[in-house]
């Protein structure tokens, strides 16, 4: 059991197929046994489902039989605009899960379209949490301006230097390769006057 302020993803399922998928990213505070994120529930299959609400609850450690280390029992509540709105919950959930919070069971409601949808005895899971790939640095050319000034008023060393710092920039990819040739066209066809 990690201890302090954490993260961690579940998805609640039935297995079924077609059957709605629930998943849940809390930020657990162990210290004061608050917990708070969004429930996300999704069904592909006829009628389509796509909830969302902002949850928050509590949760307790128990050790249900003397043999077990212990579960957590977790009780949530949830609407679309948080704990401090007016407006009526929308979701709310009970489940029993490890100590490591990636494993266990859970049934939960949802209103959906004015709809209660009631799902047992769903199993929880560990979710994946994916990390971002790392975008690739490419510099943006921002030569437009200058290159129409340089164009407009016929300077030619104005329109080459541009030209020259584009190349030292971009030089590596293709389409901005091109771009460069045509430039280089430009600059040959005001020289030819």
């Amino acid at each position: 059991m990690q201890t302090g302020l954490f993260h961690t993803r579940i998805q609640a399922t039935t297995g079924l197929l077609g059957a709605p998928v629930l998943t849940l990213d809390l930020l657990v505070n162990t210290v004061q046994k608050k917990v708070s994120g969004v429930a996300r529930v999704f069904k592909s299959t006829y009628p389509s489902v796509n909830f969302f609400a902002d949850v928050w609850g509590d949760y307790s450690k128990a050790q249900l039989h003397p043999s077990t280390e212990g579960h957590i029992i977790l009780s949530l509540t949830g609407n679309p605009s948080g704990p401090t709105s007016q407006i009526a919950a929308t979701f709310h959930l009970h489940g029993i899960l490890g100590l490591d919070w990636a494993s266990g069971f859970a049934s939960y409601k949802y209103c959906y379209q004015g709809n209660w949808q009631d799902v047992q005895h769903a199993t929880v899971s560990q979710a994946s949490i994916p990390h971002p790939e790392p975008v690739p640095h490419h510099p943006v050319p921002l030569y437009a301006v200058a290159v129409q000034q340089a164009q407009s008023s016929g300077d030619l060393a104005q329109l080459k230097a541009v030209v020259r710092q584009g190349e030292q920039q971009l030089a590596s990819s293709d389409a901005l390769r091109s771009a460069l040739q045509q430039l280089n066209a430009e600059i040959a066809r005001l020289e030819a006057r």
